[in-house]
């Protein structure tokens, strides 16, 4: 779940790091604006939305003074976000005179399965195009941050937002720039980003509502799949979901990597997902069903693309199973194309049925042993496409 710019910050002050002062303004409760004439100007507006570069989108803007104040607001409030939602909140706050922008950050290293910090001397804007300026060091997730010699001034800062990661259930601290002033460190911008699953331990995370893993409101779909997850407890099926705009392929994906490496494949042959989502860890055929009716249920589809590594206990006679269940209560438009690739317990048996219960269903199947390369699914899939295309199917 990512925070918006000021649910983060109320975590920085709780553990004592220091914010410019500002002013939140609702679009519902735009008098609140009297409240940031107590400023000392010139301010900045910002756009209270769930992903970065807003000053490039003209979602931040300086005001030089009162007078210009609310028409800038309104502005801003009237605008939509880069996913087209609408923008709820602004931020009015003051300019901070700094000598230094930082970038910093903790995060959780898959690699070094240890929390890291990132460190640059250079931060703001632009930073996805200097990685080769930033310098990372593990710390322990139960020492925390004993010591930062590259920058010792640093370290309280380091211990505060370490606190922040830990307390939160935190995948992510960032702080964009950190400001060097006169009286110390300021935090110009957060970022924030916690971990879903650990739910269960926060109550007060219900006030930030559904939320993608994305930067951008939950879709209905999105919003289903994850009660198709929770239907019981056995594997996961809808888990991550992620719908995308102008797809024509539903992915119905199995294994982290191999999920990875499908996507990668479709967009390496100029395909267009319409979604990315995952069954693993041997989910029953209910879930598998429900997880497909719903991918099947995305606009405009005229392909289902089902991909996964060579799974070890789950049963793919019945997650496919499930799979042809949902598809053959699905009005699917001509010449749809279905294409499996699946390894397994049971995975000869499963594409006898497969095969069986499809044979008069109007689609084109193609199906796929453990023996094939994911990579070359999606070379397959773009063949199906020619092929109808250039009218040679056989």
């Amino acid at each position: 779940m990512i925070l918006k710019e000021f649910e983060g910050k109320k975590l920085l002050t709780a553990v004592g790091l220091n914010i410019p002062r500002s002013v939140l303004i609702s679009k519902g409760n735009i008098n609140d604006i009297n409240k940031a004439h107590s400023l000392k100007f010139p301010i900045f507006v910002k756009a209270q939305v769930l992903h970065g570069n807003r000053e490039l989108e003209s979602l931040i803007k300086k005001v030089e003074n009162k007078e210009n104040l609310k028409n800038e607001v309104e502005c801003i409030l009237n605008k939509k976000d880069r996913y087209g939602q609408e923008i709820s909140h602004v931020i009015v706050e003051e300019m901070v005179e700094f000598t230094q922008a930082i970038y910093i950050n903790i995060s959780y290293s898959t690699k070094t399965r240890t929390p890291v910090i990132q460190y640059s001397e250079q931060g703001g804007t632009g930073m996805d195009d200097r990685g080769d300026g930033v310098s990372e060091f593990s710390i322990s997730i139960i020492e925390g941050v004993k010591e930062f010699p590259i920058k010792p001034e640093l370290l309280s800062v380091l211990q505060k937002l370490f606190t922040v990661f830990k307390n939160n259930d935190a995948t992510l601290v960032e702080i964009n720039p950190l400001a060097k002033t006169e009286k110390g460190y300021v935090c110009l911008d957060a970022k924030i980003e916690l971990e879903d699953t650990a739910n269960f331990r926060h109550e007060e995370w219900k006030e930030f509502g559904e939320r993608s893993q994305i930067a951008k409101p939950a879709s209905a779909i999105e919003k289903m799949a994850k009660e198709i997850s929770r239907i019981d407890s056995r594997g996961v099926a809808g888990e991550s979901f992620f719908e995308f705009n102008d797809g024509n392929i539903g992915v119905m994906a199995s294994g982290g990597g191999a999920s990875t490496l499908a996507m990668d494949a479709l967009l390496s042959q100029g395909l267009k997902p319409a979604n990315y989502t995952e069954y693993s860890g041997n989910p029953s055929r209910q879930k598998v069903y429900a997880l497909t009716k719903l991918v099947l249920k995305l606009p405009n589809l005229e392909a289902l693309y089902v991909v996964g590594s060579n799974a070890n206990f789950t049963d793919i006679y019945e997650t496919l199973s499930g799979v042809v269940d949902g598809i053959v209560e699905a009005d699917l438009p001509n010449k749809f194309k279905v294409l499996i690739r699946r390894g397994g317990p049971r995975w000869q048996e499963a594409f006898e049925m497969v095969k069986e219960r499809l044979k008069d269903k109007d689609i084109k199947l193609k199906l796929f042993g453990p023996d094939f390369s994911i990579v070359k699914t999606a070379k397959e899939l773009r063949k199906m496409f020619e092929e109808d295309k250039y009218g040679n199917i056989n």
